[in-house]
């Protein structure tokens, strides 16, 4: 089992000292992730890609000039962030309004589907609840989903 190292508190108060009077690093001293970099350099790579340059050759562009990515770095790091960035402009619909006609269609059914026969009627702390009785199920497409047996 291994020890948890311990250090006094002294030891972390100069720690934290020399933390603080660290200067500022300039801009150009600092590291930059390929994401980050490609948020100023995304411009200028699809305007390389618009000259007939594939991803391939702006990779080896890159490693030219001391930067080790390949081209699925690249294309990696081009691709839309967050909720708000979309690859073509073009905004995507929501998840619920993604779903198929058959698929509203299935949902709508089941919540107007108010005559099935109920098939047990238990107390439950007091609140009567009722089950709807089992049916076959509704596939994506429309059609019943019956089991191969009927002794399942």
């Amino acid at each position: 089992m291994p020890v948890a190292k311990v250090y006094t508190k002294s030891q972390w108060e100069a720690f934290g000292r020399a933390l603080d009077a660290l200067p500022e690093k300039p801009d150009t001293e600092r590291g930059v992730t390929v994401r980050d970099a490609m948020k100023d350099m995304r411009v200028r790579v699809r305007t390389a890609q618009a000259k007939g340059y594939t991803l391939d050759q702006i990779a080896e562009q890159a490693q030219r000039h001391g930067l080790d990515i390949t081209a699925g770095t690249i294309r990696y790091a081009l691709r839309p962030t967050g909720k708000g960035g979309s690859a073509g402009g073009v905004a995507r619909p929501a998840p619920a309004a993604r779903a198929s006609g058959a698929e509203k269609a299935t949902a709508q059914s089941r919540a107007q589907d108010t005559t099935s026969p109920t098939k047990h009627i238990r107390k439950n702390g007091g609140k009567t609840e009722a089950r709807p009785q089992s049916g076959p199920v509704q596939g994506a497409l429309g059609f019943a989903i019956r089991p191969d047996t009927d002794d399942l």
